[in-house]
């Protein structure tokens, strides 16, 4: 795995923050970090979302661009100061240009042909979306036939402790959670940094606790 996936699975939740202002996307970010995250993934949702991420730049994160939808984009993400790009979908030419630009490419799928697309190219991990139309039985069988490829799940994910243990357990190198942890100007920035702790908790239990499987 590249140092950034490393990050990523040592972290095993991942925020994907997603706003309407560079100032709550800078905010929300800083609140999951001072509760303990190191790696964050910030949408193109987000207004003039390069600039959130030069005012990050300086923060100690390593920071990601979402939601990308072209491999135009991945030059702008990395001029801006992303480590990793993710998308929703497998856009042609995304995983090569994330390679030119030393970045850590997870392109998205659902079903094995495309998973098995996305490995094809190169990708370095590859994100499950939306995981709100598939279950955690079904994330093991796709590891069963394509055991090393890594799998971020995303989409629809809630934070709940059986719901974070059951992907972990799994196999999820990580899970993606957006709407789950919200942001500062949604709930506040207490709020975040303690669903961000309770979710980083939960993550931890579900990979030590008693019916850990790895």
């Amino acid at each position: 795995m590249t140092p950034v996936l490393d990050q990523i699975a040592s972290q095993r939740v991942l925020p994907v923050i997603r706003s309407t202002s560079v100032e709550d996307a800078v905010a929300t970010a800083r609140a999951c970090a001072h509760a303990g995250m190191r790696v964050v993934e910030l949408t193109r949702s987000v207004p003039d979302v390069d600039r959130a991420l030069e005012q990050l730049r300086d923060d100690e994160l390593t920071l990601g661009v979402g939601t990308i939808g072209a491999a135009a984009q991945v030059k702008e993400a990395a001029a801006a100061g992303a480590r990793f790009v993710v998308s929703f979908t497998r856009p042609d030419g995304f995983v090569d240009r994330a390679r030119q630009l030393g970045l850590t490419a997870i392109p998205g799928a659902l079903t094995p042909s495309e998973v098995a697309a996305c490995v094809a190219d190169g990708a370095d991990a590859v994100k499950i979306f939306p995981a709100r139309l598939v279950t955690a039985c079904y994330l093991q069988d796709l590891r069963s036939v394509l055991p090393s490829v890594p799998l971020v799940v995303t989409g629809g994910v809630g934070s709940s402790p059986g719901e974070l243990a059951t992907w972990l357990r799994a196999g999820a190198l990580a899970v993606g959670l957006g709407g789950a942890l919200g942001t500062v100007a949604g709930v506040g920035s207490d709020e975040v940094e303690r669903r961000v702790r309770a979710a980083l908790s939960q993550a931890e239990q579900a990979l030590t606790g008693p019916e850990a499987t790895r």
